[in-house]
């Protein structure tokens, strides 16, 4: 132990004296920089002036220091496997990153469900795991993470300590993001450009602790006493991990955001879809986004009882992030509506998670033509001769399964009281046919309208229907 230390101190002391020209903890050896743009970079100097010379151009950039501080900007060039190096000096220092890859960069954040690793937690596996760690060596050169450690904080901070950007490896893999890698799995293997991911979350964290408190004030929140009070979790707190763990990277240029969170905000689902808007309009503020070119993807938050499967809190989470669809810019949200487990809040299949949200990326971001990709959404309903009849979008293929009742449908009559239903999908067509013998003359139809109800309905890729009710008041 004695040694350790010594070593450490010895190290500490070697970049303090050499060091005078710094770069925060997201700068490192093995990051991944945004192919084919003007990447931001900065840090902090006590000279007038720094240089970055990387290992892809001929042409040095210079950039002021002003205050002890200093930005700049460099260009990429395409995507590709080799590794590049970049160097930063100043005066009479200098800082060389090594194996810096070029391709596609994306921040993944939100609660326990975007944090679990692919070791899973404690009694809850993610499937399909071991395979994913053993194979993980053959991405070493294809997908690259830097997953921030938890920490709130009371302003934003500049930086981080404790975690570096990571080489995939049986070693490694097993503590990143499961949601965040089959994500950049599957968009190398369609893109062939490495993929980096910065993965900061927080399991438990409410979306108000990933917010500009101001936002929250002119909501009528009272920061300054939430954030007083010592029963409330910090991970509940206005702005605090805003603070910790996006201030530190804001800027850093990526091409968009992947966001896995909800489940801690039930009793707020009635304001959750203006509270994801604001949130979104911040953070493109802080990455300088002002045309909203960076897409906000983001994860329905699974089924799940929450102690009362027949309840409605979770589900109605599910509904205002489908409204935030309409009040989001350039943002798409991914069905999970067939992952979710009874028992189990962090569902095993993640690489359905990862495989869904690369499919929305593809489309939006990549240049992908393709149909019936997205989450199936009600597109009309008619109640006609003793049934609802309900036409789905993003079905152009027709709807599985076909030959056998589609369960998790109910039906209503005048009276407003639901009663199980039966759907059946019309043959090769978008639309299913509901009926109930205790509803004679439907007016309101639900599916899937409870924390947790057994489904099986989606379209032919798979892709599965949102929980909707036509009775929403």
């Amino acid at each position: 132990m004695k040694r350790t230390l010594l070593l450490l101190l010895a190290a500490t002391t070697t970049w303090s004296a050499q060091g005078k020209v710094t770069l925060p903890a997201i700068f490192g050896d093995n990051m991944v920089l945004q192919q084919q743009q003007k990447v931001l970079l900065w840090g902090e100097s006590d000279h007038e002036e720094v240089t970055l010379a990387a290992s892809w151009s001929d042409t040095p950039v210079r950039a002021a220091v002003e205050k002890g501080r200093w930005k700049a900007e460099i260009a990429t060039p395409e995507g590709s496997y080799a590794p590049q190096t970049l160097t930063v000096s100043d005066a009479d220092s200098k800082v060389t990153l090594s194996n810096v890859l070029i391709g596609e960069v994306w921040i993944c954040s939100g609660q326990s469900n975007m944090y679990m690793p692919l070791r899973g937690y404690t009694g809850q596996p993610v499937e399909g795991s071991l395979q994913t760690i053993i194979q993980s060596t053959q991405y070493r050169d294809r997908i690259r993470m830097i997953t921030l450690p938890k920490k709130e904080a009371a302003t934003p901070q500049r930086t981080f300590e404790g975690a570096r950007w990571e080489i995939p490896s049986p070693t490694t893999a097993v503590l990143m993001s499961a949601a965040a890698y089959f994500f950049a799995q599957s968009l190398t293997e369609a893109l062939d450009v490495p993929v980096g991911i910065v993965s900061t979350s927080w399991g438990g964290s409410k979306i108000e602790a990933w917010m500009d408190p101001a936002s929250l004030t002119a909501m009528g929140y009272d920061v300054e006493k939430i954030n007083a009070d010592p029963k409330i979790q910090q991970r509940a707190k206005c702005g605090l991990l805003y603070n910790g763990l996006i201030a530190p990277v804001a800027g850093y240029t990526a091409r968009g955001f992947a966001w896995y969170q909800g489940e801690a905000n039930r009793k707020e689902s009635a304001r959750y879809a203006r509270l994801m808007q604001e949130m979104v309009r911040f953070w493109r503020a802080e990455w300088g986004d002002t045309k909203n070119r960076m897409p906000f993807l983001y994860v329905q938050i699974a089924p799940y009882s929450y102690n009362d499967a027949a309840a409605t809190d979770g589900v109605q989470v599910m509904e205002a992030q489908c409204d935030a669809r309409k009040l989001i810019p350039n943002s798409a949200m991914i069905a999970t509506t067939d992952l979710g487990e009874v028992l189990s809040i962090h569902p095993r299949r993640k690489r359905e998670v990862g495989q869904r949200l690369a499919a929305e990326a593809l489309v939006r971001c990549y240049g992908v033509r393709a149909n019936c990709w997205s989450a199936v959404q009600v597109k009309e309903v008619k109640f006609e001769k003793g049934k609802a009849v309900v036409t789905f979008d993003n079905a152009r293929y027709g709807m599985t399964p076909q030959h056998e009742v589609v369960p998790g449908f109910e039906l209503a009559g005048k009276d407003g009281v639901f009663h199980p239903a039966e759907g059946r999908v019309v043959i090769s067509k978008p639309i299913v046919e509901v009926t109930s013998k205790e509803v004679k003359e439907p007016v309101a139809v639900r599916y899937a309208f409870h924390n947790y109800t057994p489904t099986t309905l989606c379209n032919t890729y798979g892709i599965p229907v949102i929980p909707f009710r036509t009775d929403r008041e």
